[in-house]
């Protein structure tokens, strides 16, 4: 293995990843995952939605402060939507200091080598009251029936293959935005997944990441894992998926904070 043929496999997994969560990621929407953000938000607010994606969640959030707001949606690497969406570094937004009401970050501190270097980047354009709102996943703790050894080495798999962010930054929420420099941060969390007759799909949805021939050649490449244990982890998400107990727990972090200064 070189740097090179390393850097190839990583960039083609990278590429993998973003096709297979793409249509996911069109479905999101302000209502299904800003909704304890719009709450927050008045007419005319100016509203930023870091690492964007494909802007189904900016257009709500548009919608949210009217005809006299604006909501502008940053991303490296935006799709197409109804309203301003700007190619960007989420550490180094496009936008002068002290010039939104609001932000909002979802999913994206995950992916993050340095999460609070992002959210110090929001605090920079934050004005002086300003609300943040943040969300994202934390793997830990998840709740899987039945048990096989298989189900936790491919977490474990899946994991070594991000190569970099944190898929726990859910619990880190609050403190990332205290140490960025923001005040009253509040978190809240709640369990998603369970078990029923959509079981068996998502198993198989699960089971398709260890069988991208770009996840397949990444951890090989990168030693992560041999194509004959990939191969072990995705028939052990189709077992669980087959299995009439299968259940599944995962959670889900949501947090609020604000810019010191302004009216409290």
């Amino acid at each position: 293995m070189t740097d090179r043929s390393d850097a190839i496999a990583a960039e083609a997994h990278l590429r993998h990843l973003r096709e297979r969560h793409r249509p996911a990621h069109n479905r999101r929407t302000a209502a299904s995952h800003a909704a304890f953000l719009v709450a927050l938000l008045h007419p005319g607010d100016r509203v930023l939605d870091v690492g964007c994606g494909p802007g189904s969640i900016t257009v709500g959030l548009a919608e949210a402060v009217g005809p006299g707001g604006v909501a502008i949606g940053v991303d490296l690497d935006p799709g197409p939507a109804p309203v301003p969406l700007v190619r960007g570094d989420a550490t180094r937004l496009p936008v002068a200091g002290g010039a939104v009401d609001a932000v909002f970050v979802c999913a994206v501190l995950q992916h993050m080598t340095d999460p609070l270097a992002l959210l110090r980047e929001a605090r920079r354009v934050c004005r002086p009251g300003a609300v943040i709102a943040v969300a994202d996943a934390d793997r830990g703790g998840a709740l899987m029936a039945p048990a096989d050894p298989w189900l936790d080495r491919g977490h474990e798999i899946l994991d070594r293959l991000r190569g970099h962010g944190s898929p726990h930054v859910g619990r880190e929420l609050r403190g990332l935005l205290h140490a960025a420099g923001f005040v009253d941060a509040v978190a809240t969390a709640r369990g998603t997944g369970g078990g029923g007759p959509a079981t068996p799909r998502m198993a198989e949805w699960e089971a398709a990441a260890f069988e991208a021939p770009a996840a397949v050649a990444a951890a090989a490449e990168r030693g992560i894992a041999t194509p004959e244990e990939m191969a072990e982890a995705a028939a052990a998400w189709r077992r669980w998926g087959a299995d009439p107990g299968a259940t599944l727990a995962r959670h889900w972090f949501e947090a609020t904070a604000r810019a010191p200064g302004g009216e409290d």
